[in-house]
């Protein structure tokens, strides 16, 4: 028989700044919702006329919903909670992965929903899931009974996200994951509808997920179009650490170490040698490190002007250069992932050059190269020049 939980609904309010900790007390002081309303729709919806919304093939989660169960790494015996579950599609997709050992967990602010997913679920003879009524600020679920949460095109409807990731957090058990797939926000790019009702882009909620203690841990970019999917590990109290980003966010994450000895040095010059290659949905890890010695600097309380740094790309690193089109058309996906990075590297000061033997080698032209990207002679010649300017070398091969 599936279970039913009913949670008596109550809204509250916090403010959306809280510190970088792991434990039920981390949005203890929070009082304003980032959006009033935008559940409103969802006071006495109508599972049907929503059925027909969401289970099309015009939805992309729905159009790709096996390769997205696929990517979630589902295995038999776990715990699956999905949260936003809504008409239930993925609750089931979950259901039958999992098998009768495992668990589901549909949880939702609607109880029309949830009675819709009980319902369809209990057809389907699928007596392993659970619906749980949550409130505006919590999941409402049991303390380390999750080992995965799935938040499916929900985050941007979370009004209190740093209070709902709380529970989120309590509900995990150990080394539990999060799935986020939420739309891609990017000016100038996505539709209308999507600038006009997500409040914010994938910076702003990883941000906010990484805050309520969690590590990312990979983002699959060549999966989905409209959406992305980003996983994230619940970090432990008293043992692994929530990561920080403070001059490069998104990238780079460390952990502050408050009591060392031997400290970021104001005044270090750098020049980072890059060959190492990369997944084409992966950022090149040469400039992850880079991206990660900067953030050491900002948990240092440093700024990014405190250290000089040159990047040069070379061999199979290369190919981290080319425009997005032609990365594209060249290695699949929709963009080079690397270039959001890059963007980020330029704008804290970081002087990123490409050898242009390896792009001759490669038979890149040199109008391939993106912008923001100088092109060298050679990588020998500029960590040549460096070093005899006083820069240190720091070799990624």
């Amino acid at each position: 028989m599936v279970a039913h939980s009913r949670v008596r609904l109550i809204r509250c309010l916090f403010v959306t700044v809280i510190p970088f900790l792991i434990a039920e007390d981390v949005c203890s002081g929070q009082e304003v919702s980032v959006r009033p309303g935008v559940n409103n729709s969802f006071e006495d919806p109508d599972p049907k006329s929503f059925v027909e919304r969401f289970e099309v093939e015009s939805r992309e989660v729905y159009a790709n919903r096996e390769k997205i169960v696929d990517a979630c790494g589902l295995e038999p015996g776990l715990t699956v909670a999905d949260i936003g579950a809504g008409t239930g599609l993925f609750t089931r997709m979950f259901a039958e992965k999992v098998g009768p050992k495992g668990r589901v967990f549909a949880v939702d602010i609607a109880q029309n929903f949830l009675d819709h997913v009980e319902r369809t679920s209990r057809e389907a003879g699928l007596n392993n899931v659970e619906t749980v009524l949550c409130t505006a600020d919590s999941t409402e679920l049991p303390a380390e009974s999750v080992d995965v949460a799935y938040i499916c095109d929900t985050f941007h409807h979370f009004e209190f996200p740093l209070k709902t990731m709380a529970s989120v957090h309590r509900a995990l058990k150990p080394g539990g994951r999060v799935i986020l797939v939420d739309f891609r926000r990017i000016p100038g790019v996505s539709s209308e509808w999507t600038l006009g009702h997500v409040r914010a882009g994938q910076e702003v909620f990883e941000s906010e997920v990484v805050q309520s203690g969690f590590q990312k841990t990979g983002e699959s970019s060549d999966l989905l179009k409209e959406n992305y999917f980003v996983t994230f590990i619940k970090a432990k109290s008293g043992g692994l650490k929530p990561l920080e980003y403070p001059i490069i966010s998104g990238y780079g994450g460390v952990v502050a170490m408050k009591n060392a000895e031997d400290v970021p040095m104001v005044g270090a010059k750098l020049v980072i040698d890059v060959t190492s290659s990369a997944k084409p949905n992966e950022v090149n890890k040469g400039l992850d490190r880079a991206a990660r010695l900067l953030n050491l600097y900002g948990t240092a309380g440093l700024t990014a002007q405190d250290v000089k740094l040159t990047i040069v790309l070379h061999g199979n690193a290369t190919d981290a250069v080319l425009k997005s089109e032609l990365y594209a058309q060249r290695f699949g996906g929709e963009e080079n992932p690397h270039l959001r990075l890059i963007e980020k590297l330029r704008e804290a000061g970081v002087d990123i050059q490409v050898c242009g033997q390896a792009l001759n080698y490669k038979g890149y032209a040199e109008s391939m190269v993106a912008e923001g990207v100088s092109i060298a002679t050679s990588a020998l010649t500029t960590v040549a020049n460096r070093q005899s300017q006083g820069y240190g070398y720091l070799p990624f091969h």
